[in-house]
């Protein structure tokens, strides 16, 4: 597809941009958000250090062999019958977070046993959200590249941007590094990077939900926060694709670097 190439982006463009990069901002601090949540149901001292510690490297393994075999399932069959926005899209996207917490919840009530089938209906879910996000922004799911970016979603957003956000720190640069990184690998590689990120999300997500007393409720709470996560860098990934696709990929990294080296 050929690419319109601008030196100077229109005040709406440069919005849209900004709104993604905010977007990115907030993709910060997932296990942070999450372990408040249940913090406020179990009491702080439950969660204390939870939101900087590192899950032990067995459970790390098993939660990254979780990741694979339910994104490899979600990959299948989620973004079978999306079609672009209207009704049917908003109360999908309504229902997919009512049926993550619902999933979370069965997963708190019965403990380990439940873990399993609740991290494979919720990965299932968000790679729906994702995909339907992708057809809103304009892409274009029978397009192999449209699909590795629904995985690209799942691998944004670790190491660094797991810690929350401070002042003077610009997240959307590693967004920009990790796609390099990402660009033309093959979808059995593009698969594992995505299964590794999200793996170590599973692993947190495992342990806050294993934490005494966090039961239905914080099992919701936290599928919620996930949900949430990965709709936002969602939403900013494919609206910096469509940006790309108006305005050429060169004019929107030169804006957004500006943006960077020179906050409005």
């Amino acid at each position: 597809m050929s690419e319109l190439v601008t030196t100077e982006l229109p005040e709406s463009a440069r919005a849209e941009l900004d709104a993604a990069r905010a977007r990115l901002r907030g993709s910060r601090g997932l296990v942070v958000r999450a372990s408040e949540l249940v913090a406020g149901l179990v009491g702080s001292a439950a969660t204390f250090g939870l939101r900087r510690m590192r899950p032990p490297l067995p459970l790390q393994a098993r939660a990254r062999g979780l990741a694979e075999v339910a994104l490899r399932r979600a990959f299948d069959i989620a973004v079978l019958g999306m079609r672009p926005g209207g009704l049917r899209a908003r109360l999908e996207a309504r229902t997919s977070r009512a049926a993550a917490a619902a999933s979370g919840a069965v997963s708190g009530f019965v403990g380990m046993l439940g873990f399993l089938p609740d991290v494979t209906m919720t990965t299932l879910l968000i790679m729906r959200r994702i995909a339907a996000i992708a057809v809103e922004e304009g892409e274009d799911l029978a397009d192999p590249a449209t699909r590795a970016a629904c995985l690209e979603v799942f691998a944004f957003g670790s190491g660094s941007l797991d810690e929350p956000w401070e002042e003077g720190e610009e997240p959307e640069l590693g967004y920009w590094g990790a796609r390099m990184l990402l660009q033309g690998r093959p979808l059995v590689m593009l698969m594992s990077e995505a299964a590794s990120a999200y793996g170590v999300r599973i692993s947190q997500k495992l342990a806050l939900q294993a934490i005494p007393l966090v039961g239905a409720a914080g099992g919701a709470l936290v599928n919620g926060a996930f949900m949430a996560h990965y709709e936002g860098l969602a939403r900013a990934h494919f609206t910096i694709r469509r940006l790309e696709r108006t305005y050429g990929e060169a004019a929107i990294r030169d804006a957004a670097a500006e943006e960077v080296s020179d906050p409005r």
